[in-house]
């Protein structure tokens, strides 16, 4: 049963400065571990991150990130996500605090600190994340509501459907973005295809949607 927790939360935002792998939650066990790619495509920039997670207990894990754009390594983000959980029954949910670290690993890297504050819920049918964050000069707030409609116990596979809404306000611009997002899991491996439109943007020249795709897995 456990991997069913984990699963449903995959389907979370592409961004970078919220959310943790593997993919926002994953593993919840004592001594698990992960790992997940994700590449995302937007305003004709193609990045890529690499992304890991180690749970010391279901409360208390460590993240890193590490992208990869135009023929260069970014700077790593290392957070301690903890975590407060609550369990009634088929019901679980839990409220969480990230503290994150950049580290000037890129040729013109910089330190940098961030904070997230978020909580999720969810039931075997029905799934719901809120993340409110902030990194430098960037506050943002993601949201993901979503059912699970298939799931497999003799394979422990599954799909899940999302709705995203990403709301983002910064020195850049803002922006808010929306779309679906699948999930498709099998034991402990998992993908996640997302894509967002550009509903609105203020003091920017983004253009286009947001396209990503990840795969990860758990031990």
């Amino acid at each position: 049963m456990k991997w069913i927790f984990w699963a449903v939360l995959l389907c979370v935002s592409g961004l970078a400065f919220a959310h943790q792998p593997v993919m926002d939650m994953a593993p919840r066990w004592e001594g698990g571990f992960g790992i997940q790619a994700r590449v995302e495509r937007f305003d004709s920039r193609t990045t890529t991150w690499l992304e890991g997670v180690y749970t010391f207990r279901p409360s208390t894990r460590i993240t890193f990130k590490l992208p990869y754009v135009d023929n260069d390594l970014g700077n790593v983000i290392v957070g301690v996500p903890l975590k407060k959980y609550t369990n009634r029954h088929a019901f679980t949910s839990n409220w969480s605090i990230t503290p994150s670290v950049q580290f000037p690993t890129a040729d013109d890297g910089a330190w940098d600190v961030g904070l997230s504050v978020a909580y999720s819920a969810e039931t075997p049918s029905f799934y719901q994340l809120y993340d409110l964050y902030a990194w430098d000069d960037r506050v943002g707030l993601d949201i993901n509501l979503g059912i699970h409609p298939i799931h497999n116990n003799t394979t422990n596979s599954g799909v899940f459907v999302m709705w995203d809404v990403s709301l983002l306000a910064s020195g850049d611009g803002d922006r808010v973005q929306s779309g679906p997002v699948l999930m498709f899991y099998w034991q402990n491996v998992m993908a996640r295809l997302e894509y967002k439109a550009l509903v609105y943007e203020r003091d920017s020249d983004w253009t286009g949607g947001y396209v990503a795709f990840g795969i990860g897995a758990v031990f």
